[in-house]
């Protein structure tokens, strides 16, 4: 059987949406975790409403009603009460294709050195609900990467739910107490990122669900002080990635990764100070990097461009005949 944990914040506008891709899913050994993580909308009224389907159509059915913690928090919940031989989450924005879990447990089941696989998929907005444009992967090299606890780390490559499953038995190893950082956000970092530590990861080279860009979305503060908001965001990822760090490594290889954090968030701010024209925020995040005696010429690029655009210029001509 698969878990599938779902988290459901007020998702009245794509609910049905998301639970139709559930239900309509070759494969119907499915115990579906669906948390309400106290929603104000309708999101209640409709999983109860199609809550004798759903547990007409797949295997087990639970449904978890908690005043709002995060999505974060929803998945430790749903972690906890997950009795399956494989793990997904879901996001309820999104869809899953109708083969997605069948043909990703099929990969595993013969795969057995493997404890977990990824798909392709698509990246869709609200109004091009249908688009088979805009694949995730494209690049071959990632394809066949089979370890990509580096990428994850990095951000080089995508961890979306939906495009992933992986082994409980690895998850138990991990997380024995089934109890994940109680963060409000990234729980698809800290479920992806140490199972690609300690496991290979397959690809299927197919695409099995759609990632819905939404407008509103949270994760691309279209309102607000948006510049905070997105400092305050990813000060929450490198506050995970320090936790992960933090409990799984030990002597220098826990040294190498914190410095890689550093190294790694620096330079989003540098990138991020670029966009708003900080010259602040961007002189401190270099400063970090010239600390940890990590520069490199693109951070000299990215440095002068806000600083100093004669340099600036110097520099990319220079990098050009590098190449």
């Amino acid at each position: 059987m698969i878990s599938l944990i779902i988290p459901c914040f007020n998702g009245e506008g794509f609910l049905n949406r998301c639970l139709d891709s559930v239900l309509s899913q070759t494969y119907k050994e499915i115990e579906l975790i669906l948390i309400n993580d106290g929603s104000t909308d309708s999101s209640q009224t409709i999983i109860e409403n199609r809550r004798k389907e759903i547990e007409e159509t797949i295997s087990k059915f639970i449904f978890i009603n908690q005043k709002n913690q995060g999505v974060g928090a929803s998945c430790n919940i749903g972690f906890k009460y997950a009795t399956g031989q494989y793990l997904c989450l879901l996001d309820v924005d999104d869809v899953l294709l109708p083969s997605s879990l069948e043909e990703q447990k099929k990969w595993l089941d013969n795969h057995n050195d493997f404890d977990l696989v990824r798909t392709n998929g698509f990246y869709v907005n609200e109004e091009q609900l249908e688009s088979n444009k805009n694949l995730f992967e494209v690049n071959h090299d990632m394809k066949l990467k089979e370890n990509i606890f580096s990428d994850i780390f990095h951000s080089t490559t995508y961890l979306w739910p939906g495009t992933y499953m992986i082994r409980m038995k690895l998850l138990n190893k991990i997380y024995p107490d089934r109890e994940i950082y109680p963060s409000r956000s990234g729980q698809n970092l800290q479920f992806l990122m140490m199972a690609t530590y300690f496991s290979k990861a397959g690809f299927i080279d197919k695409p099995l669900m759609k990632y819905t860009i939404r407008k509103e979305s949270l994760s691309h503060f279209t309102d607000g002080d948006v510049k905070k908001r997105k400092i305050n965001a990813l000060l929450g990822y490198k506050d995970i990635r320090n936790y992960l760090i933090n409990s799984f490594f030990q002597g220098d290889e826990k040294e190498f990764w914190l410095k890689q954090n550093e190294l790694l968030y620096a330079r989003v701010f540098m990138k991020l100070a670029v966009d708003y024209n900080d010259k602040s925020l961007i002189k401190e995040n270099y400063y970090k990097i010239q600390q940890l005696k990590e520069v490199n010429i693109n951070d000299m690029i990215i440095y002068y461009q806000l600083i100093n655009k004669f340099i600036f210029i110097v520099l990319k001509v220079y990098r050009k005949l590098l190449m």
